[in-house]
């Protein structure tokens, strides 16, 4: 009897205790909606898949009313949700947000909430408040399911987040200063990276490896490209003497560019556009429009002659570096039967009697970034000594920038925003930005603090600049 009574007595409290937490966490309700859904045919019970589209549609109705965005689901988040839900401890959201921004990096924002219910149709009506709160700047969505208490209950996990664009020029000229997303092209290392467009001229580097691995201009309608997409195979019409050998035809062509081209801080910049105010160093040309003005800057009559070169079969590049202390330049490099002539396009009159070879005058020009129509080329070591050699693979990575940055079909633009938080007990919730020790480094123009791509300030603010290719004594 003593037996009887103990068992009854714990089951009672059993019971108690039960009714209290599901009063507690609101599962009455859900209670009865689960016995009507044990009591209708198979065929007619609500299903998983109801559940997660009556859900986008609750998010989305709400953003409709809002003007907001509509949501879109990733379903590479969502298998991602679906092979990691079943190891992650929803106690503790903070957590999680981590877990996700770890294994998806393309996310700068994520906003996490997790709810439980023995129906799913009551479920999906836990998630009402949290989908009428604005959170603009969220691109996607992802829920996943599983079961909890041996099938008796559901719970699941929403994540909303804001999925970066991949970087492109195009994406920077019309972006509204918001994140990027990249992956390096030398250790595979996803990143995002926040870029002004203040600034004209940058080389991204990777926040791992610190290697660069794509370099950028704006051209002079304040559109922004890579580098080497400002050689379009440009070549003004000229006649060349009979029998000239390949140096002739050099210095021929080298000759007509000094002739034409008077070195002037930056005339890309025109006063009164959005593209050139005071804070914005530098605007590049191509190279038809620097002979249309007859004037440009360092990297403008650089492109210009080795456009024409290039056009004419020569081999060179573009070179992007220090020359001495004074900064920031732009040179060319010609090789011709293994020999390479350094080839400065704001150099006084091109003597052909003392040709500049790049081993007898290049002591003072450090390049940083090399460039020709096809591709960009890096140091293969972000620390390595300048050895004076423009073409070696071991010294330089080539890059094809159109090529080795990819693209991200999933991804639809969304503004940026502040995400929101809630603090209510039937709903459990956290929200994340993305690590800083996940931006990419930029190096800027600025005549402040000059660097490689300080290109138009040889010297600060001059309007008229040559120098001489005698060797350093």
């Amino acid at each position: 009897m003593n037996s009887r009574l103990i068992t009854w007595s714990v089951a009672s409290a059993v019971i108690l205790a039960g009714g209290i937490a599901a009063m507690k966490e609101g599962w009455l309700d859900g209670w009865k909606m689960r016995l009507g859904e044990l009591m209708t045919s198979p065929g007619a019970q609500y299903s998983s898949a109801r559940f997660r589209v009556d859900l986008v549609d609750q998010f989305n109705y709400s953003r409709l009313a809002a003007k907001t965005p509509m949501l879109r689901v990733d379903p590479e988040m969502e298998a991602w949700l679906d092979r990691e839900f079943a190891k992650i401890d929803t106690s503790d959201l903070n957590k999680v947000t981590e877990l996700v921004q770890e294994g998806m990096p393309r996310y700068y924002r994520v906003s996490v909430c997790s709810a439980s219910s023995p129906s799913l149709r009551e479920l999906g009506q836990r998630f009402h408040e949290y989908s009428h709160r604005s959170q603009p700047e969220m691109t996607h969505m992802a829920v996943a399911l599983r079961p909890r208490a041996s099938g008796l209950m559901h719970e699941a996990l929403l994540v909303l987040g804001q999925r970066l664009r991949d970087f492109t020029p195009e994406a920077l000229s019309k972006s509204a200063d918001e994140p990027f997303f990249s992956t390096c092209v030398h250790c595979k290392q996803p990143h995002f990276m926040k870029l002004s467009r203040a600034q004209r001229s940058m080389a991204l580097e990777c926040p791992k490896c610190r290697r660069k691995y794509a370099v950028i201009a704006a051209d002079s309608a304040g559109n922004f490209r890579y580098v080497n997409e400002f050689l379009t195979g440009y070549a003004p019409s000229a006649v060349f003497a009979k029998n000239q050998s390949r140096v002739q035809q050099l210095f021929t062509i080298w000759a007509a560019v000094h002739a034409n081209c008077r070195y002037t801080n930056d005339p890309g910049a025109k006063s009164g556009t959005n593209f050139a105010k005071k804070e914005q160093t530098d605007c590049w040309q191509f190279a038809d429009e620097t002979q249309s003005l007859q004037r440009g800057d360092c990297e403008d009559s650089s492109i210009f002659l080795a456009d024409w070169l290039m056009s004419r079969g020569f081999q060179v590049r573009v070179a992007l570096g220090r020359y001495g202390d004074l900064g920031g330049h732009a040179w060319c490099v010609v090789k011709i039967d293994d020999k390479e002539y350094l080839i400065e396009s704001t150099e006084n009159r091109p003597d052909p009697t003392d040709p500049p070879l790049a081993s007898r005058v290049g002591s003072r020009y450090v390049p940083e970034v090399l460039f020709d129509r096809f591709a960009i080329y890096v140091p293969t070591s972000p620390h390595r000594a300048w050895k004076g050699d423009y073409w070696s693979a071991n010294t330089w990575t080539r890059i094809e920038p159109r090529a080795d940055l990819g693209g991200d079909p999933i991804l639809a633009r969304a503004p940026v925003g502040s995400p929101a938080k809630s603090g209510s007990k039937s709903l459990l919730e956290a929200a994340a930005t993305a690590d800083v020790t996940r931006l990419a480094r930029t190096t800027f123009a600025s005549p402040a603090a000059p660097t490689f791509l300080n290109l138009g300030s040889i010297p600060t603010d001059a309007k008229v600049w040559s120098q001489s290719l005698a060797p350093t004594r």
